[in-house]
C-alpha cells in the first residue's frame, strides 16, 4: 500500500508540474511562448531575436533586464558571441541584480573571442557577487581553466586553493602540468631534417617510423634511377621526395604543437571537469540557473 501510495503521489506531482508549465505557457505573452519554443528546439539565433523584441517592449525594468539577459544567452548558444556584451550592458542597466549571471555570460563571450585572460577576469569578478556554493564552484573551476588557457598557472593555482570546497585532485593535476615541459616546435622542425626524428621528439613514433620508411624508399629510388641514368624517373621521384622531405620538417613542427595542445587540453579538462550551467527558459524573465558538475 505504501509503495502504491508513493507511486500515486509521484504521478500526481508530475501531472501538476505539467499543468503548471502548460498554464505558464498559456498565460505568457505570445512572443514569450514563441521564444521558449525556439529555445527548447535549439533554434537559439531566432530565440535571441524574440527575446530582444520582448525586452524592447517591456516597461518593467526587472522584466526588461531579464529579457535582455536571455537574448544574450541565446546569442551565445547560437555561436554569435559578438552581440552579447552590448545586450548584457542593457540588461544590467535595467536591473543591477543581474550582474552575477551577466558576468558568466561575459566570460563566455570573452572565451569565444579567445581572450582567455579577460574570461578569467569576469569569472573571478563573479565570485565576489554571489555566495551561492554551486555558482562559486562553477566560477572557480571555469576561471582556473581559463587561466590555464592563458598560460597563467600561478593564478589558476591560487583560485583552486581559495575555493570554498577543497580541490586537492585538481591542484595535483595542475602541479603535474606545471612540472612538465612543452616541446619546442623549432627543435621539432630542426630534428625533422632527419626524416622521422621530429615526430619522435614529440612522442609520435608511428608517424616517425612511417616518415623514415617513405623517405628511405624514395631516396633509394632516386639513387637507383640516377645510377641507371634514368633521369626522367629521377626527376619525377625527386619531386615527390622533396614533398615528403619537407613534410618531415613541417611534421616535426606540427607534432610539437599537437603534443603541447593535447597536454594543455588534458589539464584543462581535469581542472574544469564537467562544470556547466543552463538557464531555466520557462522561468524567464526571471533568470534562474541550474549548475551541473
Amino acid at each position: 500500500m505504501i509503495l502504491l501510495y508513493m507511486r500515486w503521489m509521484g504521478a500526481l506531482g508530475i501531472a501538476l508540474g505539467w499543468l503548471a508549465t502548460a498554464a505558464a505557457r498559456t498565460n505568457a505573452p505570445a512572443g514569450a511562448r514563441l521564444a521558449l519554443e525556439l529555445a527548447e528546439e535549439g533554434q537559439y539565433a531566432e530565440a535571441a531575436l524574440e527575446y530582444r523584441r520582448l525586452a524592447l517592449a517591456a516597461s518593467d525594468p526587472a522584466e526588461r533586464g531579464g529579457w535582455f539577459w536571455a537574448a544574450a544567452c541565446a546569442s551565445l548558444r547560437a555561436g554569435q558571441w559578438q552581440p552579447a556584451p552590448a545586450l548584457l550592458d542593457r540588461a544590467e542597466d535595467a536591473d543591477s541584480r543581474l550582474k552575477p549571471p551577466a558576468l558568466l555570460l561575459r566570460a563566455e563571450a570573452a572565451a569565444a573571442g579567445r581572450d582567455h585572460a579577460e574570461a578569467a577576469y569576469y569569472l573571478q569578478s563573479a565570485l565576489a557577487e554571489s555566495r551561492d556554493l554551486d555558482f562559486r564552484t562553477y566560477a572557480v573551476r571555469r576561471a582556473a581553466g581559463e587561466q590555464v588557457r592563458a598560460g597563467r598557472l600561478a593564478e589558476a593555482r591560487q583560485l583552486l586553493e581559495g575555493a570554498s570546497e577543497p580541490e586537492p585532485e585538481r591542484l595535483a593535476v595542475l602541479a603535474d602540468y606545471a612540472r612538465g615541459r612543452d616541446k619546442r616546435p623549432v627543435v621539432g622542425g630542426l630534428l625533422g631534417l632527419v626524416p622521422g626524428l621530429g615526430y619522435a621528439y614529440s612522442g609520435e613514433y608511428a608517424n616517425g617510423l612511417r616518415c623514415l620508411i617513405l623517405n628511405g624508399l624514395f631516396m633509394g629510388a632516386m639513387a637507383y634511377s640516377a645510377a641507371e641514368d634514368q633521369w626522367g624517373a629521377f626527376a619525377v621521384i625527386s619531386f615527390f621526395e622533396i614533398t615528403w622531405y619537407s613534410g618531415s620538417v613541417y611534421g616535426g613542427i606540427d607534432a610539437a604543437h599537437r603534443r603541447n595542445r593535447d597536454r594543455r587540453g588534458r589539464c584543462i579538462e581535469a581542472v574544469e571537469g564537467s562544470a556547466a550551467y543552463a538557464p531555466d527558459w520557462r522561468r524567464l524573465p526571471i533568470v534562474s540557473l541550474t549548475f551541473r558538475f
